[in-house]
Formats: structure tokens, sequence, C-alpha cells
């Protein structure tokens, strides 16, 4: 008899899984497709085929449901981000190389994903400014957390860099590596925005300033070279 009870227990559990993810796919599609701010939970249950009361089993908030499902779009960059690390960190590189082709890569990847740059640019600067948006601050420790994931393999290639000579970092790595992140985010969130703005702006398409970004970045980091000593002239005879 126990086991039919632990049957029926999983089988609840299952079906209960398999109704949570139909809604996260659900408010994805509408969330990309629409906005976060255009998208109601009554759409999102509809399309998931559930009812709305259904959903509020799942998601007691349309809050608790956006960050969910940001947490989905990151989950696949975090593992494209550490295998990428992983991929450079056994190629024999120097510390420099691997900052050029790790932020190149990632440029690239999310050239490609567009979304979840959308996505958490209209997360930042539309969803959070409402007045009734209200994240507790465990939830987002726990939510921002899985943004760091860049900032601390940054952190270990500017080390390794440091070691082998081939950067010179001209601030402590907890202010550095937030500056280099925030600032190719924020670039790469306004031209995901504005994507077809960007080339009737400034005539050049989005990802060269973005690869200029990257290389200005790499140059700053390159150190000093030894001044070259001076050569003596030959006395005249």
């Amino acid at each position: 008899m126990s086991h039919i009870v632990t049957f029926r227990e999983e089988g609840k559990v299952g079906v209960k899984e398999q109704t949570r993810e139909l809604v996260l796919e659900a408010a994805e599609s509408l969330f990309l497709t629409k906005g976060l701010l255009e998208v109601s939970m009554e759409e999102i249950a509809a399309l998931a085929n559930c009812t709305r009361r259904n959903l509020y089993r799942y998601f007691e908030t349309k809050e608790s449901l956006v960050i969910a499902v940001l947490r989905k779009l990151l989950a696949p960059w975090n593992e494209f981000q550490q295998e990428t690390f992983r991929l450079l960190r056994g190629s024999g590189l120097t510390g420099r190389q691997e900052l050029s082709y790790f932020l190149e890569t990632l440029a690239r990847h999310l050239e490609i994903h567009k979304d979840l740059v959308r996505f958490a640019a209209e997360f930042d600067f539309v969803f959070r400014e409402r007045p009734n948006f209200q994240l507790d601050l465990s939830s987002e420790k726990s939510m921002y957390a899985e943004f760091q994931v860049t900032e601390g393999l940054i952190s270990q290639i500017l080390e390794k860099g440091e070691k082998d000579g081939s950067l010179k970092l001209p601030a402590p790595p907890s202010i550095l590596v937030p500056t280099i992140t925030t600032v190719l985010w924020a670039l790469g969130q306004r031209v995901a925005l504005r994507e077809n703005l960007i080339h009737r702006e400034f005539g050049v398409e989005g990802m060269t300033l973005i690869q200029t970004q990257i290389d200005l970045i790499v140059i700053a980091l390159i150190p000093e070279k030894e001044p070259r000593a001076k050569k003596e002239k030959p006395n005249e005879q």
C-alpha cells in the first residue's frame, strides 16, 4: 500500500513540475513577444492551458514569475560562460589573450541570443522601477548572484594576467571587474534595444561598438613598456 501512495505522490509531483514548466514557457514566450508590462497573468494562464487560480498556486505574484523566467534565461548563459572559460583556460593563452577572447566570445553569443539582453534591460529599467515592485533582500541577493558568474570568471582571468605579466591592473579587482561588466552590459543592452537605430545614428553596426569597447578595455590593461635607453651620439671627430 505504501508503494502505491508513493507512486501516486510522485505522479502528483511530476504533474506539478510539468504544469510549472508550461507556465514558465508560456510566460517567457509572452514576455519576449509583448514586453513585461503588457502581459497579464490571465494571458499566461490561457497560453499555459490552466486557470488563473491554478497559476497563482505556482507563482504568487507576477514579480515572482518574471524572476523565474529571468533565471530560466540566465541558466544556459552561465553554463556557456563557464564552458568558454574552461576551454580558454586549457589552451595555453596568456591572461591578456584569455580576456580578449573571453569577452569577444560572450559578445558574439549575446549577439545571437539578444532575447536575454532585452529581457534583462526591460527588467532593470522598467519593471523594477514600478512603485509596487517588491523583492525581499534574500531573493534579490540570490538572483543577482546568478548575474555575478561573469565577474567571478573575469576576476580569475585578470589574476592570471597579472601573474604572467600580460596585464597590469590600474585599480583593485573589486572596482575594475564590475566596471568592465557594467560598461559592456550597458552597451550591449543599448545595442539590443536600439538594434535598428544604431546604424542610423552612428553609421556602424552595434557589434562594431561593442568590439571597439572590448579593444579599449584590453588596451587599457596592457602594461606600459619599459622606456628604451637613449642611444648615445658618437663623438664627432
